[in-house]
């Protein structure tokens, strides 16, 4: 199969009309905004980049819609242009250099109130304006926030990419983290204490630590109910070697998801820290979908999307071979994240009790289909989101399996993986192909599995990605044709845009969200030679409004603050820490 690897790293940016051919429905007339990483020539990693955000007015007319795309102007991009020597291009999270560390904002989109915010794992959020798409505002001076490591203008901030909106009571609730370097592996690893805030869109940040926790990896996804805060522990690990761009492996994450439970009604003004209550379940989980509202017994509910043997903050290298062919990687290859599995994707549908003396998982049901591998983004009707019965289904993205990107080193760090499913006996001889499926989140997954597995032990003649037409609503893309960023569209009976890759063109695929496996309804070619490459999560809009925003960061006094109270903010910390330790010496 050939991966459409050179259009990846290409970003287009203006206004564009786009062709759509087939049935565009008449019903269709809000927007989605998309956003990836910008990528210049020196950053390697295709995670690395400042952010891009290209949106699609979906109203037609005269069969053409009307896309746009523009880059992110960060404070310190205006440094890297400047002095582009400076800035060191580490593989993950962003560039370095003696100002400080790169913000990105490059991961996901957050709408709060027809405001839109730019988000990443590194770096603080970002807005912009929804119509001109034009950069307004950081959220909050560095002093604000909690810092990992000092920089002179750009300190590093540690976040979730996917904080929570909540609408009833207009508050936006995330997750930043203080790192410290593992003292058993200084170089290979951090462990991160956590942090919820809360802001209201126009205040200072509010924060609490939450006491007695340290994570392993990072909260890339801050789960949000109407009772709870939880925390996840996830697989986004790095130490200052993966910062740095060394090649020294952090260790190894404990094997199951770990999840710190934190009751809202904690969260009060005048505390600093907040007491969690650990749960965990089986596998490595990358994102979740959840309902906000709790079962009538009081329990959560949450889907959690996850893979074995793939690391997102790694990535193919110049020196790196092919696992299968032992031949080194073309250049195009190289800054390829290990984001394809060489083993089948899991969903896991989890149950979890939430007493103030009695949190555990109560159950677990495990989805795996044996020709979905690569579990990657996912969508759901935003429509269900705040009702009783919560959703109903997740359309679920899987990238496929492709021999010709793993490499030697990928394989050997994830070899021996307790997680994975299949022995290397078990790896197919061919490629596997990007899936979009939906998967009722009523049914028995345990059940759904084991049928699938009976009916690939009966008809081993059968493809492995088709396996469960007669179950399950799926569309197995056609060979060569890789599936990006996917996005609910909550209009009529719903419909589901997801962007497509091949060779070096960049798609738009519409289709029905009650009927996958008809194909796309209608597709959108942009002009030729217009690529927006490799792209990441999205949100939808019903309707754009350019306002003068109620919030704004001086871009003078963050550099003063950054230089003056920053440094004061972390010397104190440490002088407390120091403190403390001692006093425990002493007792």
């Amino acid at each position: 199969m050939v991966i459409p690897v050179k259009a990846l790293s290409r970003s287009s940016f203006g206004q564009f009309d786009a062709k759509v051919t087939g049935s565009w429905p008449n019903d269709i007339s809000g927007h989605i905004f998309i956003v990836g990483p910008h990528h210049r020539p020196r950053e390697r990693h295709l995670f690395v980049g400042t952010g891009v955000v290209v949106r699609w007015d979906l109203k037609a007319e005269n069969g053409r819609i009307r896309v746009h795309s523009k880059p992110l102007q960060t404070w310190d991009g205006f440094w890297q242009e400047l002095f582009p020597w400076t800035w060191k291009g580490g593989y993950f999270p962003a560039s370095i250099s003696l100002l400080g560390i790169a913000e990105i904002a490059n991961t996901a989109v957050v709408k709060m109130d027809g405001r839109v915010f730019l988000t990443a794992d590194a770096g603080r959020y970002w807005e912009i304006d929804p119509v001109s798409l034009k950069t307004i505002t950081p959220v909050g001076y560095f002093d604000e926030h909690v810092i990992t490591a000092p920089g002179l203008a750009f300190p590093m901030v540690m976040n979730t990419a996917h904080p929570f909106y909540e609408p009833d009571s207009s508050l936006l609730l995330g997750c930043e983290l203080k790192a410290r370097p593992r003292l058993e592996n200084i170089w290979g690893d951090m462990v991160c204490h956590p942090y919820i805030y809360m802001w209201d869109g126009k205040s200072n940040l509010k924060q609490w630590k939450v006491d007695g926790v340290e994570l392993d990896g990072s909260t890339h996804s801050l789960v949000v109910t109407e009772r709870c805060v939880l925390v996840p522990d996830m697989p986004f690990q790095m130490g200052f070697s993966t910062v740095l761009g060394l090649k020294i492996p952090p260790v190894s994450p404990y094997p199951q998801t770990q999840i710190h439970v934190v009751d809202r009604s904690a969260l009060v003004e005048n505390t600093e820290t907040v007491p969690a209550r650990l749960v965990t379940f089986p596998g490595d989980s990358y994102h979740f979908l959840w309902n906000y509202r709790h079962t009538q017994e009081g329990h959560i509910q949450l889907c959690a999307i996850q893979q074995s043997t793939l690391g997102l903050t790694q990535a193919i290298e110049d020196d790196d071979i092919n696992h299968f062919t032992g031949q080194r990687f073309q250049p195009e290859f190289w800054g390829i994240p290990w984001m394809f599995a060489f083993d089948p994707g899991i969903l896991r549908k989890v149950t979890i009790k939430v007493e103030p003396q009695d949190t555990r998982t109560l159950n677990t049901e495990t989805f795996i289909h044996p020709g979905w591998w690569s579990t990657q983004l996912f969508t759901a009707d935003p429509r269900e989101q705040f009702s009783a019965e919560g959703y109903s289904a997740i359309y679920q993205v899987y990238g496929g399996f492709y021999r010709d990107l793993l490499s030697r080193r990928q394989y050997l760090q994830f070899r021996d993986d307790l997680n994975r499913i299949l022995v290397d006996e078990e790896i197919p001889l061919q490629d596997l192909p990007s899936v979009l499926t939906r998967i009722p989140l009523n049914e028995d997954w345990d059940s759904l599995t084991a049928d699938l597995l009976a009916e690939q032990a009966a008809h081993p003649e059968l493809p492995l990605a088709s396996l469960g037409s007669s179950r399950l609503d799926f569309y197995v893309f056609p060979e060569g044709y890789l599936l990006d960023s996917v996005q609910f569209i909550p209009e009529g009976q719903g419909y589901i845009l997801t962007t497509v890759l091949f060779q070096e063109y960049y798609e738009g695929w519409l289709f029905a969200a009650n009927d996958l496996k008809g194909g796309a309804i209608a597709k959108i070619s942009l002009p030729e030679g217009v690529n927006f490459g490799f792209t990441l999560h999205s949100e939808y809009l019903q309707s754009l409004s350019s306002q003068r925003p109620p919030y704004q960061v001086n871009r003078v006094l963050s550099a003063v603050r950054s230089l003056t109270k920053v440094p004061v903010k972390t010397i104190t910390e440490a002088f407390k820490i120091i403190c403390k330790s001692q006093m425990k010496r002493f007792r």
